[in-house]
Formats: C-alpha cells, sequence, structure tokens
C-alpha cells in the first residue's frame, strides 16, 4: 500500500487500482475523514487501519445513500448520524432579492471563517474541504453575496455544481451577524438559476435534520423533502454527532 502526501495535509492511499483520500476532519475535532475513489470493502478497511496510524480515534464516511454504505458496512463502519435530503424540480427560477455574482478569486480566510460561524465548529468546512465542494461536479461554481447596504464584506457564499441533468447545492452558509435578511434566499434562488443555465433540470441538496430553519426556507422556494437520508458512517470510538 502507498501513501503519497503528508499528514495532516490530505494523504492519498493506493494499492494497485484501489484509491482512497484521506484528510483530518477539520483543526478542531480529532476524527479524520475518508473518502473512498475506487476499491472493494477489503482495501477499505486497510485504507481506515492507515488513517489511524496517524493518530486520529475515529475515521468519518462522506454522506452516503443506502446504496452505497455496503462495502463500508463491510469494513466495520456503523451509523453515525444522517442528513435530509431535498430536491427543486426547476420549472421558473425567482430573482434573488440582493444581488448574487460568481466568486472567481475566492478569499479563502473570510469563506471559513463565515463558515464556522454558520455552522458551529464541529461542522466547519475548512480549504480542503471546500476545495473537494468545488470538485465534486462536472461544472462548479462559487457564488458570494455582499452585506446588505452596499458593503463590500463577503456576508455569505454558496457552492453549486451540475452533473448531466442534476444541479447540486453543496454548501450554503450565511455569517451570522446577516442572517433572516434574505441573504440565504437570494444565494439559494442565485444557485437555482446557476443550474438551470447548465442544463440541469432538477437541485439537490441536503441539511440536518434538526435544522427546522433552513429545511423551512428550502421548502417554501419549492424544495421536497425525500424519503431517503444521506449517512455518515464512522469506525472506532463512540462520540455523539
Amino acid at each position: 500500500m502507498r501513501v503519497t502526501g503528508e499528514w495532516p495535509n490530505p494523504i492519498a492511499i493506493t494499492k494497485g487500482w484501489a484509491r482512497a483520500h484521506a484528510r483530518p476532519w477539520n483543526r478542531n475535532r480529532p476524527e479524520a475523514y475518508l473518502r473512498l475513489v475506487r476499491g472493494s470493502a477489503h482495501f477499505l478497511g486497510l485504507a481506515t487501519a492507515q488513517t489511524l496510524e496517524f493518530g486520529p480515534p475515529a475515521v468519518i464516511s462522506p454522506p452516503l445513500m443506502p446504496s452505497s454504505q455496503q462495502p463500508w458496512l463491510a469494513a466495520g463502519y456503523r451509523g453515525y448520524t444522517s442528513l435530509q435530503l431535498l430536491r427543486k424540480s426547476i420549472n421558473t427560477e425567482s430573482p434573488p432579492q440582493i444581488p448574487v455574482a460568481e466568486v472567481n478569486h475566492p478569499d479563502w480566510a473570510r469563506i471559513i471563517e463565515i463558515d464556522g460561524a454558520a455552522f458551529g465548529a464541529d461542522w466547519q468546512a475548512e480549504l480542503p474541504a471546500l476545495n473537494e465542494a468545488m470538485k465534486s461536479a462536472g461544472t462548479t461554481a462559487m457564488l458570494g453575496i455582499s452585506a446588505p447596504g452596499g458593503g463590500a464584506e463577503l456576508a455569505g457564499y454558496a457552492i453549486v455544481g451540475v452533473s448531466a441533468a442534476t444541479g447540486y447545492l453543496q454548501r450554503l452558509a450565511v455569517a451570522p451577524a446577516f442572517q433572516r435578511q434574505g441573504l440565504g434566499r437570494s444565494l439559494t434562488r442565485s444557485s437555482v438559476s446557476w443550474c438551470r443555465r447548465r442544463g440541469a433540470r432538477q437541485v439537490v441538496l441536503n441539511t440536518k435534520p434538526g435544522n427546522q430553519a433552513a429545511q423551512k426556507m428550502y421548502i417554501s422556494e419549492g424544495f421536497q423533502l425525500l424519503p431517503d437520508r444521506l449517512e455518515l458512517l464512522r469506525y472506532g470510538d463512540s462520540v455523539s454527532p
């Protein structure tokens, strides 16, 4: 088995054709995050063991549909937490209430600050995770929204992508000081429009099941709750999400 990279930076783990990527979850939590690119449950077990050798107490999977969980369960992973899926068929577009623009040169420090303030330290996405989100679909973009009143300060962002006829709202965060002012709704509408212009006929996103405020906003924008949920699985010591 071959390891490329140096922990705690993101690493690649390969064995022949099989490949996985691992990194720390974020700077606030000790767990690792592991993504299986290709390979069997046996290779996944080897990649998990290799990741644990770097010192994290546990390894967490990406969000998985039920159909994708089998190799992880076979490798010893167990349920950790779930994410609610929502989907919107794109029939019409609604204009954003506040201007939204594509961000071509992101201020990563500000984006990470917004993300941590919006999602909390445990679920903050840092640069490796944000880069993964920006590469997660065939075509992706970051959209940004400034503070109300004409200020230049970035107040919120969204990462959006399209593969085939499906759009994905990968991440959306608004700084707490600017929440409940229509910024999240404007980012959502602009994300849907961005996807539609690139051929998507539907947009999919996920939220934590307990995030009722976000779900209420998305439902009011035409998203519907789906019966299936994404599951994050965990290998290692048991800690509540």
